[in-house]
């Protein structure tokens, strides 16, 4: 993939998350949004793709499962976007998040049928890491990033997030966050185009110990 020289920016309306579970949902949402005009952004929206793309069991306890890359690429792909997935491993994606082996194999089984549905649709599925340039190289050419990153640094939580990427210059990559803490005292006008300095971002996009890294690559498809 080729690399773009530094500094673009792509106007992406901010979605608020309605729940703690539907972060690339959202993230979906907003980028729908910026290709997509016409798109209404709502909540039953926001759930209906939490319901396609769910497919990971969240936290020891289950819960809410959140959404896996496959799951989001084919949503946007249902929706009349083009969809390029790229993860850094073959395994469970965020396998590791449950220690029960019933819910692991729910995951696995929930995975390779993801799998096989997007190869059916034809969506690219690459093993390996996208590094800064080849995300700044993807914006400058239209599609916009859903990256998979730590809460840790814009919220002080460990936990697994979806956010969209919107801009690059040379200090800092700029996201979309649709992780809004009122009790905190953020707004959407903060979670938008939020900064994060280039030297953590490459730390803050990946997840737990195995370091799981993934990003869901959005746009329009060829006319």
């Amino acid at each position: 993939m080729p690399t773009a020289a530094t500094g673009v920016r792509r106007r992406v309306p901010h979605y608020r998350q309605t729940t703690d579970f539907t972060c690339g949902p959202a993230s979906v949402l907003m980028a729908l949004k910026a290709l997509e005009p016409a798109t209404r952004l709502a909540r039953t929206q926001e759930l209906q793709l939490w319901r396609e793309a769910n497919s990971i069991f969240s936290g020891p306890s289950g819960g809410h499962g959140g959404c896996g890359p496959l799951g989001l690429a084919l949503a946007a792909h249902r929706r009349g976007l083009a969809a390029e997935v790229h993860v850094n491993h073959r395994g469970v994606f965020l396998g590791g998040r449950t220690r029960s082996k019933e819910r692991a194999e729910v995951m696995r089984l929930l995975q390779a049928r993801d799998l096989a549905e997007a190869r059916a649709f034809g969506i690219p599925v690459h093993y390996d890491e996208l590094s800064q340039p080849e995300l700044e190289a993807a914006l400058a050419a239209g599609r916009l990033p859903i990256v998979l990153n730590s809460m840790r640094y814009l919220h002080d939580d460990p936990t697994a997030h979806w956010f969209v990427v919107t801009g690059f210059d040379a200090a800092n990559v700029y996201v979309n966050d649709p992780w809004v803490d009122a009790k905190r005292g953020r707004a959407a006008r903060d979670m938008t185009d939020a900064p994060i300095p280039r030297r953590q971002f490459g730390r803050i996009a990946a997840y737990g110990s195995r370091r799981e890294r993934a990003a869901v690559l959005v746009g329009r498809r060829p006319s």
